[in-house]
């Protein structure tokens, strides 16, 4: 039986939230401020490194009465992060009525103290809820991450099923802007994937 990590590698998934800064790497750093003729406050890659080890974050994720005034004010179809919605049952119920999808970024809830651990987060509770959960890295270069470690991290601490990580990349697709054509044909390799995996075992 191949590994569930392979299994992860191999499923077509789609990043929803990620910022471009959040992606600059110290090595990247000093090589375009080579090729720029810029001088960093740094004197070495591990010294930026360093620095990006902050120690000071706290909780970015604002209450559900955020996400209803974007839904109700902006009507919008994806929210970022949106882990708090656990908060308001109603709220929860609206957004598996309307199928509004999450960006939520594991890693980053984290280092941002959203949650204590990886552990105790609620991402495999909102999957199981209903709700259009998306699996994202936000600032990988920050927190840890880009978006195959969270989903790594998150099977391993949540115990998520191979058939709930097809649905983790399905919605990811689903709430991506696509057309509807390239949709389908995501979809449908999702699906061919998560079908071999359960007749053959890898």
């Amino acid at each position: 039986m191949a590994s569930v990590e392979a299994y992860i590698r191999n499923l077509p998934k789609a990043e929803l939230h990620l910022h471009i800064e959040g992606t600059l790497e110290p090595e990247l750093a000093f090589r375009l401020a080579r090729k720029n003729g810029v001088a960093l406050p740094y004197a070495s890659v591990a010294e930026l490194r360093a620095a990006y080890d902050f120690r000071d974050l706290h909780g970015e994720e604002g209450p559900p009465a955020y996400v209803r005034a974007a839904l109700d004010q902006l009507a919008v179809r994806r929210i970022d992060h949106g882990v708090r919605c656990e908060e308001d049952p109603e709220l929860v119920r609206r957004l598996v009525r309307e199928q509004t999808a999450l960006t939520v970024c594991p890693l980053s809830n984290v280092r941002l103290r959203v949650f204590d651990r990886i552990e105790d987060h609620n991402l495999k509770r909102l999957l199981e809820a209903g709700l259009r959960v998306t699996v994202n890295s936000d600032d990988p270069a920050y927190f840890g991450g880009y978006l195959l470690e969270n989903y790594l991290t998150v099977e391993r601490a949540l115990g998520l099923t191979r058939a709930q990580l097809a649905t983790l990349a399905r919605n990811s697709i689903e709430a991506s802007f696509l057309d509807a054509a390239a949709k389908h044909r995501w979809i449908a390799a999702i699906d061919l994937r998560a079908r071999h995996a359960e007749r053959h075992g890898d």
